[in-house]
């Protein structure tokens, strides 16, 4: 199967440099991926290099609760 991987590291980066454009881009591509069939996996990467799939996603309704509050932690401009 298919997927989109979210690394949540990189989203928190934009969440911490208020890039609501970056962050558009990327739910952009995941929700193009969902309604393709395609699973968007949220993955954590540890100091050591290896990766941890902690959740998957595979409804809009999932992906939209994520990215809700993703965005709860973005200043508007």
């Amino acid at each position: 199967m298919a997927e989109y991987i979210i690394y949540v590291a990189q989203i928190e980066e934009y969440q911490m440099l208020n890039d609501r454009q970056s962050l558009d881009a990327i739910f952009r591509k995941a929700q193009s991926a969902v309604v393709g069939g395609e699973v968007v996996a949220l993955v954590r990467q540890n100091a050591n290099g290896t990766e941890y799939r902690f959740e998957e996603i595979s409804t809009l309704e999932d992906l939209n609760i994520y990215k809700k509050n993703v965005y709860k932690y973005v200043k508007d401009a």
